[in-house]
């Protein structure tokens, strides 16, 4: 039996994988077990310690720009509509889209692929473009080489993105809804939900946060078992489906997740995150 070493966090349809409810003759998947995936990205970009390991499709496709050898398999972990992840501090007063306009926006990465959605929606509804903020960061970016827009600027070592959001520095954070429980923060967008609904009517699609990737290593030399891979994931997917545990965000297949992948590599090309769009070919493994 082959050994595989994997990350992904504990969702409804990847739960199956660790609990024992999904298992093969053929392969064996070892879990690390992070507090949140995005702890692994750095390392599994750079040197790819993991067979299977989850991560954010703006770092993938950053990470595809720069020929790391890593590709996906068409599951979906995680995904949301992010309009509603730009918050303010109601103690700074309000904040709508339009005062966004040459302000200081705080978010954990420029290439946060939370971020890379919400950059999309203000200025598809809004008309503000990426270039109108500057974005003041606390981390780099996944993908070592790369070089952020000049209107991209690093927070002191140490800070926090609530820090800046607290101590007015910004007058606004994106946060994706987990990260943000427990808070006061408010929505700079007042109509989320329509706002959401005209963005779905527009792309028909729901955003994509995170999916599984395999390493370019793994696809050469045991293609069979990134076939048995992918299949130990579309049983999850189909035990969390029957027992009605699915987000809406979670597909499987090339079919059901390539348009709103276009639709990411669309907005990281207007933003400066990647050079070009990819090709099918390029993106994914060969799996069915």
């Amino acid at each position: 039996m082959l050994e595989l070493k994997a990350v992904t966090e504990s969702y409804p349809h990847t739960l199956p994988l660790k609990d024992g409810r999904v298992t093969s003759d053929k392969v064996h998947l070892n879990f690390t077990e992070f507090k949140f995936a995005h702890e692994a990205f750095d390392d599994q970009v750079e040197n790819q310690p993991y067979d299977v390991c989850e991560l954010a499709v703006g770092t993938f496709f950053q990470a595809l720009d720069f020929k790391k050898p890593l590709r996906l398999l068409p599951v979906v972990c995680l995904g949301s509509f992010h309009h509603g992840s730009i918050w303010y501090d109601p103690a700074q007063g309000v904040v709508r889209p339009e005062d966004l306009k040459g302000a200081r926006v705080a978010v954990r990465a420029y290439t946060q692929t939370t971020g890379l959605w919400c950059r999309g929606a203000l200025q598809e509804h809004f008309g503000i473009s990426p270039q109108d903020v500057t974005w003041v960061t606390t981390e780099a970016p996944h993908v070592a080489g790369y070089e952020s827009p000049s209107n991209v600027v690093r927070a002191p070592e140490g800070t926090k993105p609530m820090d800046l959001i607290a101590s007015g520095d910004c007058k606004a954070i994106i946060l994706g809804p987990r990260n943000a429980k427990g808070t006061n923060l408010e929505h700079v967008v007042p109509n989320v939900d329509e706002v959401v609904e005209a963005w779905r009517a527009k792309h028909n699609a729901i955003p994509i946060n995170h999916m599984v990737t395999v390493t370019e290593d793994m696809i050469q030399n045991y293609p069979e078992a990134v076939q048995e891979v992918y299949d130990m994931y579309k049983k999850g997917y189909e035990i969390a489906k029957a027992a009605g545990e699915l987000s809406p965000a979670v597909r499987i297949g090339q079919d059901a997740v390539w348009h709103t992948l276009e639709v990411c590599m669309d907005y990281c090309v207007a933003q400066g995150l990647t050079s070009r769009k990819f090709t099918k070919e390029e993106v994914f493994a060969p799996v069915v």
